[in-house]
């Protein structure tokens, strides 16, 4: 068959959970895009030939959620051939094969690879070689995305009680800086002026490469044409006084905002957790990082439930979210899991407790990220738009503020400018556009 009668296969991709599988989603995008496949945004597009699910498996809710997008699919479009890749198909791939309509699992180190292989067996798209990348060269585009994620390491050597992402993504490696500055330079040229820096464990990076994230952080800050760098979700261990160094030196392009996961505001809870820290040391860390960084906001998650945790750890978690000002907080019912030291633990609590005491960290979390955000009404912020539809659009100040303004004209996403802010509507800041 010549390449003019080869058919243009049309490929979904759907994607669950953090920012390291969007990342994944993409790579296998970008390879599916270079073999002459159409890419369709929506489950409501044209019939997909090929679809892709790219599961979390953080919580049991995200396995639920996993599976029931997956039949979702498999009923809308019965004929397309799936594919189910992510954490929860690593952990559980019984579980999906046990779902009628599912074509194969595919192992996340596996993923570039299927691609090829896939193309192959179906004899779909492009016969060019060279019209592909090899999987060290990265990606060049995020489909819907004004900021780019770029994956920097995966997997965990931590050991937490209650997380089963070690299991999925198995020990910490890196990706070689030069590997990353290349990919980050070519998103920059393609136009994202924002750099999302993420993986499993960022913390981790550098390790058995001589060189830690604070260096990768300021060899990213230094790219020509940059606008914005975030470090993605970071373990508290590792906000150390080199991160906020180079966070203090390059304060023009790093952005002032961390997402430190606490999980519990109770020493005991902590160790029982296996975290390794106290609230103290949490607490000095925010402190240290608000008398160095301006505007610095901080973001966490929470959990509650955990196993043995009494009304006095729980009440220790609302005083951390009273002490530390969390501009937000995502929080989580203690979800069991396989293989984990918590699931061996006494004194498990019954889930009506577990969602009566997330129910009010919600209403506490609100009501902080709430005075938090109303001091910045009356001034002037950047804002990355994101969204936008005629005079209304949407997007981020650089400390991870979500506000809503409105434009004399259009505002194409990915566009910086100043909006004064005007007000606080349901979380969101509200302000104009300045011409």
């Amino acid at each position: 068959m010549s390449q003019k009668e080869k058919k243009t296969p049309r490929f979904l991709i759907q994607t669950l959970g953090c920012k390291v599988n969007q990342y994944d989603s993409e790579r296998i995008r970008s390879r599916l895009l270079r073999r002459g496949y159409q890419s369709l945004l929506s489950q409501d597009d044209a019939s997909p030939d090929l679809i892709i699910v790219n599961t979390c498996s953080v919580t049991a809710e995200s396995d639920r959620k996993g599976r029931q997008m997956i039949r979702k699919l498999i009923r809308r479009h019965p004929h397309a051939r799936v594919m189910v890749t992510g954490c929860y198909s690593e952990r559980k791939p019984k579980e999906i094969e046990r779902i009628e309509g599912v074509s194969e699992i595919v192992a996340i180190q596996d993923q570039e690879n299927w691609v090829d292989r896939i193309s192959e067996e179906m004899g779909w798209g492009c016969e060019d070689q060279d019209a592909l990348w090899a999987p060290e060269q990265g990606i060049e585009l995020f489909e819907e995305h004004t900021r780019a994620f770029v994956k920097i390491q995966d997997g965990c050597d931590l050991r937490c009680a209650f997380c089963s992402i070690p299991q999925s993504r198995g020990r910490a490696r890196s990706r070689p800086l030069d590997e990353i500055r290349d990919e980050c330079l070519q998103l920059v040229r393609c136009g994202y002026p924002e750099i999302v820096l993420c993986g499993i464990c960022i913390g981790h990076y550098g390790r058995g490469l001589s060189l830690g994230l604070p260096d990768l952080v300021r060899t990213v800050a230094q790219i020509e044409g940059v606008k914005r760098v975030r470090i993605s979700s970071l373990e508290p261990q590792h906000a150390d006084d080199a991160l906020f160094d180079v966070m203090e030196e390059r304060g023009d392009v790093i952005c002032p905002h961390l997402h430190l996961p606490l999980q519990s505001g109770s020493n005991k809870i902590l160790r029982r957790m296996r975290r390794p820290y106290t609230m103290d040391y949490f607490l000095e860390r925010v402190q240290t990082a608000r008398e160095r960084l301006p505007d610095y906001e901080l973001s966490t998650d929470i959990m509650t439930g955990f196993p043995g945790e009494t009304d006095e750890d729980f009440e220790c978690s609302l005083e951390a979210v009273r002490q530390c000002q969390f501009n937000k907080v995502h929080s989580f019912r203690y979800s069991m899991r396989e293989n984990t030291s918590a699931l061996r633990m006494q004194d498990h609590l019954p889930p009506q407790i577990i969602d009566e005491r997330r129910r009010e960290l919600d209403r506490l979390a609100d009501e902080t990220a709430d005075r938090v955000k109303s001091k910045y009404i009356g001034r002037i912020l950047e804002i990355l738009a994101e969204t936008s539809d005629h005079a209304n659009a949407a997007g981020f100040t650089k400390n991870y503020l979500r506000t809503d303004f409105r434009s004399a004209a259009p505002v194409p996403p990915g566009t910086l400018l100043p909006v004064h802010i005007e007000g606080l509507r349901n979380g969101r800041l509200t302000g104009r556009a300045l011409e």
